[in-house]
């Protein structure tokens, strides 16, 4: 395993795309920088004392591996850097970064392709409560694919993702053709060119170019045994086993991939001269099977590109390859990655068949695991491996079997197994406690409103404009709420700046109320989130309702109304000395209307349930299903309308 400092970090051995090597040598250009940078390094910056996990997510060869080095080099130059080559060598990893914490030097994990590190042989909660105690900055890439793919995961969970596109903004072309001008490049102007239609970090891998000749070799007179090579190669790691292969296997398998019946009347070229073709770099750059350990891997952008062309299906791998694939990975993270990858192609028989010698050895994270893959097809089945699991004391699997219930709509159920995994610990279901709602509890003699009038008569004195919406008392309750709630945060955000929060030793005010998906937001998000709470109170003393403009304002009239039903409930002395000369109305106190008239919906309150985990992401399919927006915590102060939107240069209150 290799230990090193950030600062003497090689990119290419961190797994960076080489481009054509030039006259000088040079096989890695300039760094243009990219859009997400910056966002990036802040989270660095944010978790480099207190540790976290920072994920870059991107197609094959959009430029995450090099952008997450140029991120850890530019803010964590002094950390020491640990890269496991193994999902193997995990344990090694972490006693590693609790040595290097112990010595003084903070340290950060490498972990490129993600995925690699997860299921029964990876990363274990344990794993990740050692590391967060030892504040060691986690900084993951994973392929977008198979981030969607991923059945939940705590490490996935806890990341703060950054998406790396593969298409480069207009800005970010603007950049390099800037750069392009100073410093000529011939590799950046070719990408530049194909900048339409491709990615530039994806041209300066050859990408594109190792596709269209793969696609164009298996005529006479081509290459049609190599281009068979690399088609077995890329079904048997689309089929999980995505360590080298080894060639022998290769050798065996790859006639089956020649074109037609009679294989010799395209003159498939000699092995030999297959295995060149297929493994030589092009332009010194990469090559379609790549070396690695002694054995042959597919460059990873071409199975990408081959899913492109064929979406995931019961039919995408042959049943042959499949076979292949159980006979040949026996090692306990090779039957996941296979029973992953026959989830994704809905091969649920596959994937049973791969995790059973576990299930033998009655490994409890195998359980678990099987209870995800089962639980969108076969609830029965899923709720007999989620109970295997919490019978082996897998506090994940008490919340899971919550979600299943939940979505059965038994929600009595659901909620007795969310109570035991918050008893237990889990902090996703914890914070479902702190779910703000309205105090439904009865109200006090002295602030209680006064009899509705019986009849149009009566209701003389009443102003019908008065009538429609929250009444005065109600709104000056509201607006105190809200002040008290903003100060409130104010001071917990003089405590913490940007530290993690979390509903323990790290309990925050406020803070430690908002969704788990917030507790490791900076210092300036914070800041933008105790805005809201005073923006919405500044309407009220403006005259106007406080109808929230942006996601951080939803959620801020949420916890203002919780805190406005309870002071009337609580603290009768200091609500009355608040409405104080404003007239009572049979209305007041109606928390109810105040969430219908001034919220459009309540999908915020989503990202307290434990069963909606991801839903904050736009690509999830229960937020394209509701039609949600994007409630990412990055996203929260972007307007919902632009001709609504608070201006921007507003200051920040003292």
């Amino acid at each position: 395993m290799a230990v090193f400092p950030v600062r003497g970090a090689d990119p290419l051995e961190l797994k960076v795309h080489r481009a054509r090597t030039l006259d000088d040598g040079n096989a890695l250009p300039a760094y243009i920088p990219r859009d997400v940078d910056s966002a990036i390094q802040r989270s660095l910056h944010r978790i480099a004392d207190a540790g976290g996990v920072v994920l870059l997510v991107g197609d094959s060869t959009a430029g995450k591996t090099r952008c997450a080095y140029e991120a850890m080099s530019a803010v964590l130059p002094d950390h020491l850097l640990i890269v496991p080559p193994h999902v193997t060598d995990l344990a090694d990893a972490v006693t590693e970064a609790v040595s290097t914490a112990r010595s003084g030097t903070p340290g950060v994990l490498w972990l490129n392709d993600m995925e690699q590190y997860l299921g029964p042989e990876g990363l274990t909660l344990r794993d990740l409560r050692t590391l967060r105690t030892a504040r060691t900055v986690i900084l993951g890439t994973m392929r977008s694919r198979l981030r969607k793919e991923l059945p939940s995961h705590e490490l996935v969970r806890l990341a703060e993702e950054f998406e790396v596109k593969r298409l480069w903004s207009p800005s970010e072309v603007a950049r390099a053709r800037e750069h392009l001008r100073s410093r000529p490049d011939p590799r950046l102007r070719l990408a530049l060119q194909q900048a339409e239609d491709f990615g530039i970090a994806e041209t300066l891998a050859t990408g594109p170019q190792l596709w269209r000749e793969l696609s164009s070799a298996s005529v006479v007179h081509g290459n049609p045994r190599g281009a068979a090579l690399v088609r077995a190669a890329i079904d048997l790691a689309l089929a999980g086993l995505t360590e080298p292969l080894p060639t022998d296997l290769l050798a065996e398998l790859h006639e089956r991939y020649l074109p037609g019946r009679n294989k010799q009347l395209i003159a498939p070229e000699p092995f030999d001269a297959a295995l060149a073709w297929a493994t030589t770099p092009r332009d010194a750059v990469t090559r379609m099977l790549v070396p690695e350990g002694g054995g042959l891997k597919p460059f990873d952008y071409l199975l990408d590109a081959h899913l492109r062309d064929r979406e995931p299906s019961p039919n995408l791998i042959p049943e042959e390859i499949w076979e292949i694939v159980l006979n040949h990975g026996s090692e306990r993270h090779q039957r996941f990655d296979i029973a992953l990858s026959a989830y994704a192609n809905d091969r649920m028989d596959i994937g049973r068949r791969a995790l059973q010698p576990l299930v033998e050895a009655e490994d409890v994270a195998t359980f678990r695991t099987l209870g995800l893959l089962y639980e969108r097809s076969d609830t029965t089945e899923a709720v007999h491996w989620f109970q295997l699991a919490v019978d082996g004391g897998d506090v994940l699997s008490l919340r899971l079997m919550g979600n299943l219930h939940f979505r059965k709509r038994d929600r009595r159920t659901a909620s007795l197994w969310y109570r035991r995994a918050a008893e237990a610990g889990d902090e996703v279901t914890q914070s479902y406690y702190n779910y703000p709602g309205v105090d439904r509890r009865p109200i006090p003699e002295e602030l209680a409103p006064p009899a509705a009038p019986e009849s149009n008569a009566d209701r003389e004195d009443w102003d019908d404009d008065e009538e429609y919406g929250p009444t005065a008392r109600t709104l000056t309750v509201l607006e105190a709420a809200l002040d008290i709630v903003s100060d409130m945060a104010r001071q917990s955000l003089e405590e913490i700046d940007d530290r993690p929060v979390d509903l323990g030793d790290n309990y925050a005010l406020i803070f430690s109320d908002l969704p788990v998906l917030t507790w490791r937001q900076d210092a300036q998000w914070r800041r933008e989130m105790v805005r809201c709470f005073e923006d919405l109170a500044d309407d009220i003393r403006a005259g106007r309702w406080p109808r929230p403009r942006c996601t951080g304002e939803e959620m801020a009239l949420h916890i203002g109304i919780d805190h406005a039903s309870s002071m009337v409930v609580d603290d009768v002395e200091l609500v009355t000395s608040f409405v104080e000369g404003i007239p009572p109305h049979h209305k007041d106190w109606d928390w109810n209307l105040c969430l219908s008239l001034l919220l459009e919906d309540t999908d915020v309150l989503f990202l307290y349930e434990p069963w909606s985990q991801g839903i904050e992401d736009s690509d999830h399919h229960l937020n394209q299903m509701m039609g949600m927006a994007n409630l990412e915590a990055a996203y929260w102060f972007e307007p919902f309308y632009e001709d609504r939107a608070r201006d921007p240069d507003r200051a920040f209150r003292p």
